[in-house]
């Protein structure tokens, strides 16, 4: 799993990266298959270019890999699953429940999404990249762990 998820991090990358620095396409008469994976990285801006799309803060954790995007404007982007599952929900005001802790509580097609960042290091399982912040998202009661940091 630990490579599945490094590979799912450089396709992230390399996926938008490509499309930005691609020409463009020729018309065909064929149509290349897009997989909804595919399409749901697409969504999801690179690292480098995050801060520039919109995006404040982002997440990541493991097994299953996941990606969330808090963007500085309108709205919390969630990738779950590798990249399976990719859902908008509404960015509300954060609360901050102790020193050092901001969360957000949202909801949005009958999903519940909650988000904890805390101030406190943390170590990638997968990567061994250091983060300053610990993340956990809880969506739908399923809790998940990762680090974090503005972008």
């Amino acid at each position: 799993m630990r490579s599945a998820l490094i590979g799912f991090a450089l396709i992230l990358g390399a996926c938008t990266q490509a499309a930005e620095d691609a020409p463009p396409a020729e018309p065909t008469t064929e149509t290349a298959e897009v997989s909804p994976v595919q399409e749901a990285l697409a969504q999801m801006p690179p690292a480098d270019g995050a801060r520039a799309a919109g995006v404040d803060f982002r997440g990541v954790g493991q097994e299953p890999g996941w990606i969330v995007d808090i963007y500085q404007r309108d709205r919390i982007r969630l990738l779950l699953d590798y990249g399976e599952t990719l859902i908008d929900f509404p960015l509300p005001a954060p609360t901050y429940p102790v020193e050092g802790s901001t969360h957000y509580a949202t909801q949005a097609d009958g999903r519940a999404l909650g988000v904890t960042i805390r101030r406190f290091p943390c170590q990638d399982v997968m990567s061994g990249e250091n983060y300053p912040s610990t993340v956990e998202i809880v969506i739908d009661e399923r809790r998940l762990n990762g680090c974090g940091r503005s972008v």
